[in-house]
């Protein structure tokens, strides 16, 4: 299994599109091309949006973005990460826990020192057992989420 950053128009996005799609889209209300130009969105002056990707054997299974300034309700907190997606022949390997390690060596090595990230799990699920702590529970487009943060110093 290889780790690597995909572009914008990487072939393997169209597949992260329809993952995302499937997972959060639909229920949110956005369509299968909404997901597409998230994905295509330009990198911002910083690179951002960071897109990791696994790939096994020449395929996608399993992502995750480092972006900046994922809920608009926390404007004070910059570094999210965000979009962790394993595909289903893939998990309960440990792959969601490998990507998110591998994206919090990628912001501590660009200087970021904290990271938070929402999750629809308001016990912390994974990233409670990670290390990751709560900071507020919160609402994303109707739904229930936790904000939580994870320190990235040294």
């Amino acid at each position: 299994m290889e780790f690597r950053m995909l572009a914008p128009a990487a072939p393997e996005c169209e597949q992260l599109a329809q993952w995302y799609h499937a997972q959060w889209g639909k229920d949110a209300g956005f369509t299968l091309e909404d997901e597409r130009l998230r994905l295509r969105k330009p990198k911002d002056a910083q690179g951002f949006p960071h897109l990791l990707a696994a790939i096994d054997d020449g395929q996608v299974v399993g992502a995750v973005q480092l972006k900046r300034g994922e809920m608009p309700g926390f404007p004070e907190y910059e570094h999210w990460l965000g979009s962790v997606y394993v595909a289903d022949s893939q998990r309960g390997r440990g792959l969601a826990s490998t990507l998110v390690e591998h994206a919090v060596k990628q912001a501590r090595s660009m200087g970021i020192s904290q990271l938070y990230l929402q999750t629809e799990s308001l016990d912390g699920g994974l990233y409670a057992r990670l290390g990751w702590k709560p900071v507020v529970e919160s609402d994303t487009r109707g739904f229930p989420v936790l904000v939580m943060v994870r320190g990235l110093s040294a």
